[in-house]
Parts: structure tokens; sequence; C-alpha cells
């Protein structure tokens, strides 16, 4: 069957939309007007970097909805912002997404750790995605067709600069995005090589999909934490140099996004 099932959606609107349950939220006292979305948001999915970042700069919670998810970092007056905490996959990241931005946010990176395909890509090496092979269920609900979807351009390139300021090394190239991390198979491995995937990843091909069609620049970058690059899996998400890596990210993340307000 295909996904959508019906793809006569694609001509229709949604029955309700995100800014709907942001004013029920508003209605309920859950999320009140004097208290504004920030202007870029960072998308983080490790709680350990989400509460390295509380710890180690001074931030801000949100006291509504968000409050749980969402730090505004006072370094950029509050014009950024991280948000974590909120699980992890395309359909969560993508709700989260689709919520932020009838809020307000204008502009998002997401950072977080990927498996490696291909050999020499490390634990910690960095990753800037430049497109996402869409083996998920979320991005066919909002773009028909199966090709890759893609990052902005213009936050892309802010991404490759605070990288290169910044002196961090990184490699350039398509994700391969699944639901299933628990299902990947070496057939399906060889063909998303083929295809020119040098990672695997949970959220960014939903993501880029949701943004295309709310016309809001996202762009993405990983940091190695495991490898497929063999017929073992190696995992390292606990390492200090995946920890490492994601600090790089959020660093660059924060000068990219600063880059552009």
């Amino acid at each position: 069957m295909p996904v959508p099932l019906n793809p006569g959606k694609y001509r229709e609107p949604s029955i309700f939309q995100p800014r709907d349950f942001l004013g029920y939220m508003k209605k309920t006292g859950h999320l009140k007007d004097d208290e504004k979305a920030p202007e870029a948001v960072i998308l983080s999915y490790q709680k350990s970097l989400f509460d390295f970042v509380v710890k180690h700069h001074p931030v801000r919670f949100h006291t509504g909805y968000f409050k749980d998810h969402l730090a505004y970092l006072e370094e950029t007056g509050g014009r950024v912002a991280i948000v974590g905490r909120f699980g992890i996959g395309a359909p969560a990241a993508a709700a989260m997404l689709e919520e932020l931005i009838a809020w307000g946010v204008s502009s998002f990176v997401s950072i977080g750790t990927a498996g490696g395909l291909i050999k020499g890509l490390n634990p910690g090496a960095v990753v800037l995605c430049t497109g996402a092979l869409r083996d998920e269920g979320v991005s066919y609900h909002y773009l028909p067709g199966g090709g890759a979807a893609l990052p902005d351009e213009t936050l892309s390139d802010a991404l490759r600069a605070a990288f290169d300021s910044a002196g961090v090394p990184y490699r350039p190239g398509i994700t391969w995005t699944t639901d299933s991390l628990y299902r990947e198979t070496q057939l399906e491995l060889d063909s998303v090589i083929e295809l020119g995937a040098i990672t695997v990843e949970m959220e960014s091909s939903a993501l880029f999909a949701v943004a295309r069609y709310r016309e809001t620049p996202i762009a993405a970058c990983f940091t190695i934490s495991d490898s497929l690059a063999e017929l073992e899996w190696k995992p390292e998400f606990l390492s200090k140099d995946t920890n490492a890596g994601l600090e790089k990210l959020y660093m660059a993340a924060v000068d990219a996004l600063r880059a552009q307000q």
C-alpha cells in the first residue's frame, strides 16, 4: 500500500492546524502572549547535550507550554533557544517543528547523532547534511514523490561558515532517514550507500519536508555515534568523542543562526 493511502490529500487543506492547537493552549492558560517565541531554535535529541547546555550556558526556561523543552540562550539575548527532551524520531520531531513554526519561530538547525555508513567516519566526526533519503512515513504526508528531502541552502552555508570559522573539520553528505532503527538490513544499507548516503538517522527527511511545506528554513548536522560501515554494529554513543562532537554542533548551530538574524 502506498503512503499516504490517498494521494489526493495533497490537494486538500488540513482539518486542523498547529495554530489551532496553540490557540487551545492559550485559551487554557498554558501559553501566554507575554512570553514571545525565539527567532530561531536548535532542535536537540540527546538529553546529555540539552543538560550540558543548561548547565554550562546561561539560559532561561520557557514557563508555559514549552517549559520542559525550551531554554532561551541568554548569550543571544534570548533570540535563539535550544529545544530538547521531546523524544526522537520523525513523528516527534515533526510535531515539535510544526508547533514552533506556528508559534513564530522563523529558522531552525537540527543537531544530533547519526550512524556512519562508510569507513572513515569515526565517533565524533561532524557531518553537514546535504539531503535526506525519505524512508520514514511523515514526509510523504507533506510532499509527494520519493526524491530526497533537502535542507535550506542559505542556512546550510551558514553552518559551513561556522564550522570553518571554528576550525571544525566536517564531511558534507546525504543521510538515510528511517523510522525503524531495529530493522536496518544489509540490503538497505547497500542500496542507500549506492545512492550516496553516508549516515543514517531518524528525523531529517521529515523535518526538511515539513519546513519546505511551511516555507521555513532548516538545516541539519550530525556527529557520528555508531557505525554500520562493517558487518557488525559498533556503538559509541557515550564516548567522549561523541559528546565532544555534539558540543561542536551546538556551537556551530548558535553561530549559524545568529548570523542569519
